[in-house]
């Protein structure tokens, strides 16, 4: 730890003038214009991209709210009707009672709206 403390040290007070080696200009070491307008681009990406993170997970938040809230007023069950979800357990014969009816086609003796077509007297 010693070493590399007096390595930090001697590498800061090597150059303490703040001049570049022999050779180098500013805008050599610089990342100029172009690095400065790739970060900044990069920046607001990233910035876009938690709002719309955050959009998304609050509008998925509240259709999760919505449905539970459906959910209580239509009696189907769900966290904010029953008291012991855990307990609760669905068979498939209650899954069945409550999936829709398939639908069928009409029988031959209905008319197109669904009503009897034989003729009463």
């Amino acid at each position: 730890m010693n070493m590399l403390t007096t390595a930090l040290l001697q590498a800061a007070t090597d150059n303490p003038a703040g001049d570049l080696k022999p050779g180098l200009e500013p805008s050599q070491v610089s990342p100029g214009l172009a690095g400065f307008l790739a970060t900044f681009f990069l920046v607001v990406v990233v910035i876009l991209l938690i709002l719309d993170f955050n959009r998304r997970n609050r509008r998925l938040r509240y259709r999760a709210q919505y449905a539970e809230q459906r959910a209580a007023e239509d009696g189907l069950g769900g966290y904010a009707h029953t008291s012991d979800t855990a307990s609760r357990v669905t068979t498939d014969a209650d899954d069945a009672a409550r999936s829709p009816k398939p639908r069928t086609a009409p029988s031959a003796d209905r008319d197109e709206t669904g009503g009897s077509s034989a003729h009463r007297d």
